[in-house]
């Protein structure tokens, strides 16, 4: 009769876990449902819609020998998977948006059932009585199935990256718990090991921390002691021999792609600037998993440079980091999980802090293998201490907390449904790409001055955006101002000599200007980069079919913008080596040569008295910025640090008002102005 019911209560078992799978499934399509209506955003433009090797099956194997890829198209990075997936997509849908979404949403439904498998992997040594255990691996799993962080990865066609190398990561992982558990170690679960891992590492080069997190799991979760690690040595040392060959073959692969480095989030800073700056990401990065709300599509320029330790988020940050590694060693034998998960924490971050330089400052994307801290963290604390007298405040809890995320991740799907949403969710908010792409939508309205003022602040916060540069040019283009035009426009170029946008823009300058030769010059240049870019090929032919000719003063012009520019870049370079005396004298000369840029010259004078202390001469040439620009918002903000400096705090708030009156979205100015009440 025992035995009888033994069996009864398996089959009862096995039931009740494919239900669970079920209800993880669906959970997981449902909040993203709304997804499938949205259409290419962003860098889809160039992920997908500018890659033409997708269009055909036969160039999948290219992507893995580096013949085809996205280095192709975005920058130097080998994702052949993500490509291969991608070029599977349009064989199915063609170029139509629902069956690219249809795709990331089914590859978040697998990722949330084998998330789940994970958990009960996890906590399988636990016990306690079924009816209570389960339901919670249950909700935990859906915690992680409809958390708004994964929206960024989810929502956006080009977010595939980080969802689907979780899919290969989460999988590698799996099956070293079960290796790690056979009492006889069976080389085909090493082999499925490491084919999972190489599938991750071959959609995105975050999955490199894998050895490290199973050597994190060995000591926290399955805590082995020092000769139980030891005997682990050959299996880390292998995982760590094949991250290293897989390196070897991506530089080999991409040793010819030019490195675009002034994309790079940090070029031009020092490495203390690069290390206290990126400190500041770390607890954002911790809330944002915790409780995310204000979420953006963008951080570039969201946070400023920082290149001293005095500052109080840096301080605040290395607390925060001192704070949880204290409780990860307090934590070790009290609540090993818990320890477990904090470090993962960091360790999944390291790819993504700019100790090898990238172009991004930080992004939500990067917490998608972050996230399963929260549901193995929820998971343990409700094993710990549930039981039947407060299961159902813990159960409540659960499907609040769930019912909360759902709701967020459903509404945050809309933002992404277009360019013009996603662009304006984040208005009001600083950022360098922000601030490019709402200025792209009121130039697309043809409301020109409301733009250049978004283009100056994206400048204002990096003077390296490409783009923000070449947009600028193009609305003075637009207004007839020749040699503003090609001022801005040739800065891009030099930040870019790789990017077809900047070569587009001279081209239609000299279109413009009717200096046809130079436009063809111009032209067959961009079909060496980017062969017939915006139709340009038809473009070149047009233009060979008509005379051509120049303008005398129109080319003196650019001669001396051009002269003006080449000095622009020394000023620069002698104000980053605090040479501030010999920048000043060049930028003097500056304001004589190309005196439509003279307010901005105004700025960096003052700039570079304000660095010397020399705040009586910083503030007359901030003025004369202003009495150049009125609108001239970031001038009134270094004028209203300078009233600051000099103690005179009624005239500080007078001005940083004005600053903010110039730009409503002076996120810095308002600060300040914060700072004084």
């Amino acid at each position: 009769m025992a035995a009888k019911k033994k069996v009864v209560k398996v089959e009862v078992y096995k039931t009740n876990l494919l239900i669970y799978y079920v209800i993880i499934g669906i959970a997981a399509f449902i909040v993203y449902a709304n997804s499938l209506s949205n259409e290419f955003v962003f860098d889809d433009d160039s992920v997908v819609l500018g890659d033409q090797s997708i269009t055909s099956l036969s160039n999948i194997p290219k992507y893995f020998t580096g013949q085809e890829g996205f280095h192709k198209v975005i920058g130097r990075y080998f994702r052949p998977v993500v490509s291969t997936t991608y070029a599977l997509d349009y064989a199915l849908y063609g170029l139509e948006p629902f069956g690219f979404h249809l795709t990331n949403v089914l590859v978040h439904v697998i990722n949330s059932l084998l998330f789940f498998y994970f958990l009960l992997l996890v906590f399988k040594k636990e016990k306690h009585e079924s009816k209570l255990y389960y339901p919670v691996i249950l909700f935990a799993g859906l915690i992680f199935a409809v958390h708004t962080i994964h929206t960024e990865a989810v929502s956006w066609v080009s977010g595939r990256t980080d969802s689907l190398s979780f899919t290969f990561f989460i999988t590698a992982f799996i099956y070293y718990i079960k290796y790690s558990e056979e009492n006889i170690k069976k080389t085909s679960t090493l082999i499925l090991i490491f084919f999972f891992y190489l599938l991750s590492l071959l959609s995105k080069e975050m999955a490199v921390t894998l050895p490290a997190a199973i050597i994190l799991y060995d000591v926290f979760i399955n805590r082995l002691n020092l000769e139980e690690l030891k005997k682990k040595i050959p299996v880390y040392s292998l995982l760590a021999g094949f991250t290293v060959l897989f390196l070897l073959y991506r530089y080999f692969v991409l040793k010819d792609v030019p490195q675009r480095d002034t994309y790079f989030y940090f070029y031009g800073k020092d490495i203390w600037t690069t290390v206290f700056t990126m400190l500041q990401t770390v607890p954002l990065y911790f809330r944002l998993l915790i409780v995310p709300v204000n979420l953006l599509y963008h951080y570039s320029g969201f946070m400023p440079y920082v290149s001293t330790i005095a500052n109080f988020s840096v301080i605040f940050a290395v607390i925060f980091i001192v704070f949880s590694l204290a409780l990860v060693v307090y934590l070790y034998n009290r609540m090993p999980v818990i320890s477990f998960c904090l470090l993962f924490f960091f360790l999944s971050l390291l790819p993504v802090v700019n100790i090898v330089p990238t172009m991004n400052f930080m992004g939500e994307r990067f917490l998608y293998v972050s996230s399963i801290i929260v549901s193995l963290a929820i998971a343990y604390f409700a094993l710990k201490y549930l039981n039947k007298s407060n299961k159902n405040i813990i159960y409540t809890s659960f499907v609040i907390v769930i019912a909360v995320l759902s709701y967020l991740t459903f509404m945050r799907n809309y933002d992404w449904k277009d360019n013009n949403t996603l662009f304006l969710s984040a208005e009001g908010k600083p950022g360098t790409v922000l601030y490019v792409n709402i200025g792209n939508i009121y130039a697309n309205r043809q409301e020109f001055d409301k733009a250049e003022v978004y283009y100056r602040n994206a400048i204002d916060l990096r003077e390296e955006s490409m783009l923000a540069q070449n947009n600028l040019g193009k609305i003075f283009l637009i207004k007839d101002n020749f040699d503003s035009a090609y001022y801005y426009i040739n800065k891009a170029r030099m930040l870019d000599t790789l990017s077809p946008e900047p070569l587009y823009s001279l081209t239609q300058l000299y279109a413009k200007a009717e200096m046809y030769d130079k436009a063809i010059e111009e032209l067959e240049k961009l079909q060496k980069i980017t062969p017939n870019y915006m139709n340009s090929a038809v473009m070149l032919n047009e233009l060979k079919m008509k005379n051509t000719g120049t303008m005398p003063g129109m080319k003196k012009d650019l001669e001396s913008v051009n002269k003006a520019n080449q000095l622009e870049q020394e000023a620069y370079r002698l104000y980053t080596q605090k040479e501030y005396d010999k920048s000043v004298k060049i930028l003097m000369d500056l304001v004589k040569i190309n005196p439509a840029a003279a307010s901005n010259y105004y700025n960096n004078i003052g700039t570079c008295y304000m660095e010397t202390e020399k705040y009586t001469e910083a503030k007359k040439y901030f003025e004369l910025s202003i009495k150049e620009d009125s609108k001239f918002s970031t001038a009134y903000n270094n004028l209203g640090t300078v009233y600051e400096k000099l103690g005179d705090t009624a005239k500080a708030k007078e001005t940083y008002k004005k600053a903010i009156q110039a730009d409503s979205t002076n996120a810095l100015a308002k600060s300040n102005l914060e700072k004084l009440k």
